[in-house]
């Protein structure tokens, strides 16, 4: 990734030949983290002598075009919802994630999508009665947005964004004026991302992925990016030294140079410790809870350096009440 996407050196050379077995490992990593695609642009930048079997490359191929098939039809869902629901409601289609973040690509179709997810702040109600009145069902059990399926692709509509409901005022830029749809400002963007990927990683145990990291960086280089007003906006919140110490990470992992102001008491591999090694969720609850009290324990003064506070006020204080009225309690 850093030698396809951020001008880094080629990986391999005459004295480093990878074996059928580390190509097919590295194919089931590149699905793992959702980077595939991205994995395969990066193939083809090598010489005819350094590429993978033409077996290999064709499964690379294969689950290429698929993305690709994939975010096509994403993206004409998408259009397809701007003019049969949103148009006819005078509103517009603010998406964050997704597309919103695939454009920066290179090659857009090549980033991995999961659904089309909108901000639709106070008006996600009378998106869902439009829809209803389409005959499309609407699930309504997470407070923080509605869900439903339109031609054959899944819909987030989020009536708010951040999961303790403390939103910033956000704003929209056009990204396609053609189709009336935006998105956040680079650095909303940015802070939303963090704050999802922090909350994920921490609430949910879920381990930060590589695409993850890509966009992050993906987006830092872009040039309507504002460092200062990501700072502003990150400033006094619990994301504030988080997005620091994952841009020093970035740094490292590709080779990039983007601006940090990181505690001397952390270092670029704290972040893959706290953030990246999570184990797989196990079905026992005190299980989980003991994973994490020890990770807790184990990295007390990182997290304090941090956060400020220690991870068991963190976690069991200020969020639990979050699962408890959302329903989602991870132990």
């Amino acid at each position: 990734m850093a030698f396809s996407l951020f001008g880094g050196d080629n990986p391999l050379n005459d004295e480093k030949v990878l074996s059928a077995d580390d190509w097919k490992q590295l194919f089931e990593e590149s699905r793992r983290q959702a980077v595939t695609a991205l994995l395969y642009d990066a193939l083809l930048m090598l010489t005819k002598e350094q590429r993978p079997s033409r077996s290999v490359l064709f499964h690379f191929l294969s689950m290429t075009q698929t993305i690709e098939r994939d975010n096509t039809l994403r993206h004409q869902a998408l259009v397809a919802f701007q003019d049969e629901v949103m148009q006819p409601l005078g509103l517009p289609t603010v998406v964050v994630k997704g597309s919103a973040i695939a454009r920066q690509y290179p090659n857009p179709l090549h980033r991995e999508c999961g659904d089309n997810d909108l901000y639709t702040g106070s008006d996600t109600e009378s998106i869902a009665r439009r829809l209803e009145s389409l005959g499309i069902e609407v699930d309504r059990k997470d407070p923080r947005h509605i869900s439903f399926i339109f031609h054959d692709v899944d819909f987030e509509c989020h009536s708010y964004l951040l999961y303790h409901n403390d939103d910033p005022k956000w704003l929209n830029v056009p990204i396609h004026p053609e189709t009336a749809t935006y998105a956040l400002p680079l650095y909303q963007h940015l802070f939303f991302l963090a704050k999802h990927m922090e909350h994920h990683a921490v609430f949910f145990h879920n381990p930060i992925r590589l695409r993850d990291l890509i966009d992050w960086c993906i987006l830092l280089r872009s040039g309507d990016f504002d460092l200062e007003a990501l700072r502003k906006i990150k400033s006094g919140t619990d994301v504030d030294l988080f997005i620091e110490l994952m841009t020093l990470y970035c740094n490292r992992l590709f080779g990039t140079d983007f601006p940090c102001q990181v505690p001397d008491t952390l270092v670029a591999d704290d972040f893959d410790l706290l953030y990246m090694q999570c184990p797989e969720r196990h079905r026992l609850a005190i299980v989980r809870v003991a994973r994490r009290s020890w990770k807790y324990i184990r990295y007390g003064r990182k997290y304090r350096a941090l956060y400020g506070q220690s991870m068991f006020r963190r976690f069991y204080i200020n969020n639990v009440w979050v699962a408890m009225r959302n329903k989602l309690i991870p132990a």
